[in-house]
């Protein structure tokens, strides 16, 4: 199967060719059998976004983020290109998939800050993360106000 009838075809049994699957090792010595395949899919949707299903993009972005935090480095255009996606496209499910990875490395968090959104969809985000943020009260993660707050300096200031 090639990459644009995958691309187009996704639902999640597919999710194995695109998963993270480690070896167990970690930093160097880590193997992951599909990133070839992975980061072919993402240079296909990073050329053309409309290709790709909301599903898809937030699996991408999961097995990103495992990735880099068990690599202990980024691979920062997919990173930062899936970041970008899911916050502008929005929704309640993108957003809080993106809040639930984005602070699974160092590495991976300071490539999804790298975003560049519109003002409307800059509003969305912060909003979601100030309902989430009051929903969860004290019990909401640390990052929650970081990522709002480099989502305002970044896009509202």
């Amino acid at each position: 199967m090639n990459i644009d009838s995958f691309t187009a075809a996704y639902s999640p049994p597919d999710r194995s060719r695109i998963a993270f699957e480690s070896n167990g090792l970690k930093g160097p010595e880590l193997r992951d059998r599909n990133v070839h395949f992975r980061r072919h899919v993402i240079a296909a949707i990073i050329e053309t976004p409309v290709i790709a299903t909301d599903q898809l993009i937030r699996d991408l972005y999961d097995a990103e983020t495992q990735y880099s935090q068990s690599s202990f480095s980024v691979h920062h255009p997919s990173v930062a290109a899936l970041a970008q996606e899911l916050l502008t496209r929005g929704g309640d499910e993108n957003l809080s998939h993106y809040l639930r990875c984005v602070d699974r490395a160092f590495d991976s968090y300071m490539s999804s800050q790298c975003v560049t959104l519109n003002r409307r969809d800059a509003v969305a985000a912060i909003g979601y993360i100030d309902k989430k943020i009051a929903e969860l009260g004290e019990d909401a993660p640390e990052h929650y106000s970081r990522v709002r707050g480099n989502i305002e300096r970044r896009n509202l200031a």
